[in-house]
């Protein structure tokens, strides 16, 4: 295994400092912030490997998000920047997370036969109202609505790329099949850490459920879809959660078994070097005894060699 740098070892132990503090005073650089309970065990596990740290992490989750405001052009093809103002909570342009769970959903209530009164689903995504989706809604600058499940995605920073390799192909192998090996500057930069990021596609899940009826009043939000539909969506988001989780569990074990096998197979470079050393002097010895047993014409096995 390669030599940990120093650097690497001083901004691991930056890491663990922070995560190390009680979970409602943590952040890391997910979205959220902190460490989903889901995976904890998993973290704790990779930042005990030698050569890795993770530096951000999301277990999985299901959202509905409102995306940000769009620049609009007026009628002199100029760009209307007045619409793009920042709300806090979100990403983009304004956008915001109107639900997020890191966990499944549990069913809200016996939707066989719903009401207009009765869309516990719809509320709890901050959905106000249902309307018809109108054939004129401009998609360059209407606001729309998405219900998401994002799989888990998972950063962690190695100390060279022999020690990311492990790391890489446990994930792939687990269902991760889009992760790969970021931040190359560390080929030029003795400073800079190959980034292997976790992540998957494959069991994504992605809707259109609404829009914002005025972009400058999020609180009139549109759902266009019924409440059988979310309902739908949240049985089939569960499901993938599930799947999720047995991927984050398969790609735990092959990667400490990886590493195990490595640890089992390496040895120090000091320690090689000494059982060289001794291995050659030993062979040496042998030669030499096996000449000298060859110009006396004697066996050697079994035969106490005496000069007298």
């Amino acid at each position: 295994m390669d030599t940990i740098p120093s650097s690497f070892t001083i901004k691991k132990n930056d890491i663990l400092q922070q995560l190390s503090t009680p979970d409602d005073e943590y952040s890391d650089l997910s979205p959220k912030g902190s460490v989903d309970v889901g995976i904890r065990k998993l973290i704790d596990n990779i930042n005990g490997i030698d050569g890795l740290v993770t530096t951000s992490s999301c277990a999985g989750r299901i959202s509905v998000f409102l995306e940000g405001a769009k620049t609009a052009t007026s009628h002199n093809g100029q760009q209307n920047e007045s619409l793009q103002t920042g709300v806090p909570g979100g990403k983009g342009k304004g956008g915001r997370w109107l639900f997020v769970s890191h966990n499944p959903v549990e069913p809200v209530n016996n939707l066989d036969t719903p009401t207009s009164e009765m869309r516990p689903i719809m509320n709890l995504f901050g959905l106000s109202k249902h309307g018809i989706l109108p054939i004129n809604l401009k998609p360059a600058t209407t606001r729309f609505v998405k219900f998401q499940f994002e799989p888990m995605i998972l950063h962690v920073m190695a100390a060279s790329l022999r020690h990311a390799q492990p790391v890489l192909a446990a994930a792939i192998n687990a269902g991760f099949r889009e992760s790969g090996v970021q931040s190359l500057k560390n080929l030029d930069d003795p400073k800079a850490f190959p980034m292997v990021a976790i992540r998957s596609s494959g069991i994504g899940l992605s809707s259109l459920v609404g829009y914002a009826i005025d972009n400058n009043k999020e609180d009139h939000i549109c759902c266009i879809v019924e409440e059988n539909y979310l309902q739908l969506l949240l049985n089939i988001a569960n499901d993938r959660f599930l799947e999720n989780s047995k991927r984050v569990d398969r790609f735990q074990s092959q990667l400490l078994q990886s590493v195990h096998r490595r640890e089992r197979h390496w040895e120090d470079g000091k320690v090689r070097g000494e059982r060289m050393k001794a291995q050659g002097l030993e062979e040496q010895r042998r030669k030499a005894l096996q000449t000298l047993g060859e110009e006396r014409d004697v066996p050697l096995l079994g035969l106490e060699l005496d000069s007298s």
